[in-house]
């Protein structure tokens, strides 16, 4: 629901829809281009501390007199963490080479994870796990790396999409089986990766917001409280309320793109760690605002012809 403003003034309807919202100005005074979207939303740090407790717990299970397993955890949690360091650095403008001596720790983590290596000949399944997880965390690394690289005041670099469909990622759908719930080490790599993961579906956030804004066919289709004065939607990340937005909705079917100059009104955190931002239309045009209402009112016939008679 819309909280105040021209919103109120028209009908509401939750439907798919590919959106694409973005700060209407970048941060200024910046090393990197960065869009003004905190990336970080107080949600996103919830569930990056949840995923961390979660593998100190598991870790702290491991049977085991040797204390590889647990030094080498410790070290992914510290790479991890020093990724998403850089990132946060990203967010706010700041250019992880300005400052040589942390470039430096930057490059020297594309070397990997350096505590597997003992792994290979003592426990070799264990290390090819280590391995895949690391390899999804090089090519995520790798890609941040370059875009620093290139990047400018004016500029944040992205080359394309990320990649994705990991061996890592098939292996969770295994570490996830009830039957596996008890043995500590397979839930320790269950973790880690999921704590890795969080740090990269936010470098992976702030890819797209740079590279999918031409590209509004491979905006993801997603559910969206729509009306002609405005919407509200789910995402992980977060605008300063108040803060001017630029909105644009794509109906693929018209081949119509919509801009919209829009206002946050509302934010606020909901369940599985998203936040829920409503946005007003601020003097939309009459032509655009008559087009969005006739895709409204299309969804809502065709959703009734749908019904069970």
């Amino acid at each position: 629901m819309l909280n105040k403003g021209n919103g109120r003034r028209f009908h509401r309807v939750n439907m798919p829809v590919r959106y694409f919202i973005i700060p209407s100005s970048p941060i200024r005074d910046r090393e990197i281009y960065a869009t003004g979207t905190n990336y970080f939303p107080e949600s996103t740090l919830k569930l990056i501390e949840t995923k961390k407790n979660l593998i100190l717990q598991s870790v702290q299970k491991i049977q085991t007199s040797d204390h590889l397993l647990k030094t080498l955890f410790t070290e992914m949690i510290e790479v991890i963490e020093f990724f998403g360091d850089c990132l946060k650095a990203i967010t706010n403008g700041k250019s992880p080479k300005s400052d040589l001596k942390y470039w430096i720790q930057l490059k020297d983590r594309q070397k990997g994870f350096k505590q597997a290596a003992p792994l290979e000949k003592t426990s070799p399944k264990t290390f090819s796990y280590i391995q895949a997880i690391e390899h999804k965390y090089l090519t995520y690394l790798d890609s941040m790396v370059k875009s620093i690289e290139n990047s400018t005041p004016s500029h944040f670099f992205v080359q394309g999409r990320l990649p994705s469909a990991f061996k890592i990622d098939e292996l969770l759908v295994t570490f996830r089986n009830p039957k596996l719930q008890k043995i500590p080490l397979i839930q320790a790599l269950l973790h880690v990766s999921e704590f890795m993961e969080t740090y990269l579906a936010v470098y992976q956030r702030i890819n797209d917001d740079n590279y999918l804004k031409q590209f509004p066919k491979e905006w993801p289709f997603k559910e969206a409280n729509v009306s002609a004065g405005g919407l509200a939607v789910f995402m992980s990340k977060e605008f300063k309320l108040y803060s001017k937005v630029d909105a644009y909705l794509y109906f693929e079917a018209e081949n119509k793109l919509l801009s919209f100059d829009g206002t946050v009104v509302g934010f606020r955190t909901v369940q599985d760690y998203q936040e829920r931002i409503a946005i007003n239309f601020e003097f939309p045009s009459g032509h655009d605002q008559k087009f969005l209402q006739q895709e409204i009112q299309k969804y809502e016939v065709e959703e009734c012809m749908d019904l069970p008679l």
